[in-house]
């Protein structure tokens, strides 16, 4: 029996929309109404409501009483699939918490989302600040222009932190790369900082101790330290400097 070419696409294009209205209702960028998701991924109220219907039977989205639509069950499920055996998940969460603690702000752990935007993976906010950063737990910034970025890029300054002042934003960040056995960078951990009370040694302060933590972690995980240290981080002089970024 021949397929129908026409059936085929029609089917991949109907896939692909559903797609976009469940990362819609994932990154909680807009209001997550069914006017809301439909303009932010240019569909016709109808046509989203029909997608949102099959998602919602299958598990992926759940509608509110007021109308709004959050991630279902299925997701939280198979998000916890995926980190169930992640090492680095599991591991980079005390650190988190002693950052969070040590800093009195918003620590996060970022992983690379392809070549141009960063993930945030795990966040722990600190309890003693009434005015905080936002939680971005599963959300994506860009890699250019970001601490995050830079630290994953493997640019950093000589005391092995990067740090990110952009005019548009009301945050400063500081980021440290973390390092597996191979000596690839596969993360980096970070402080976000309100701007306002953000001092050029509050600064200091968040690189050195993101410095020291992201030490300890790529430790454990196995990290070639002696050679890290010849490359510049983690207090190296710089003897030579290779690509530390993993194989793409």
């Amino acid at each position: 029996m021949t397929e129908n070419p026409t059936s085929k696409q029609t089917t991949t294009r109907a896939v692909d929309r559903a797609l976009q209205l469940l990362t819609a209702v994932l990154m909680g960028e807009t209001k997550s109404t069914l006017t809301s998701l439909s303009r932010a991924v240019d569909l016709s109220p109808s046509t989203a409501s029909r997608l949102l219907a099959t998602l919602a039977s299958h598990g992926f989205v759940h509608q509110r009483e007021d109308g709004r639509f959050i991630p279902g069950p299925r997701v939280k499920q198979m998000a916890a699939s995926a980190l169930r055996d992640d090492p680095v998940y599991e591991s980079v969460g005390p650190h988190l918490d002693q950052l969070a603690a040590v800093t009195h702000e918003t620590a996060s752990f970022g992983i690379a989302a392809g070549e141009d935007e960063v993930l945030y993976l795990r966040q722990v906010s600190s309890a003693t600040q009434q005015v905080q950063t936002i939680v971005w737990t599963g959300r994506t910034i860009p890699r250019h222009g970001t601490a995050l970025g830079s630290a994953l890029d493997g640019t950093v300054g000589r005391e092995g932190y990067a740090v990110s002042k952009r005019p548009d934003s009301d945050v400063t960040a500081v980021a440290a790369p973390v390092f597996d056995h191979r000596g690839s960078i596969i993360g980096a951990m970070s402080i976000n900082a309100p701007a306002y009370r953000t001092t050029s040694a509050d600064v200091e302060g968040y690189g050195s101790v993101l410095v020291q933590h992201a030490e300890q972690l790529s430790t454990n995980l196995g990290a070639p330290l002696d050679d890290l240290r010849a490359d510049g981080y983690f207090g190296g002089v710089v003897r030579r400097r290779r690509d530390h970024l993993p194989p793409t």
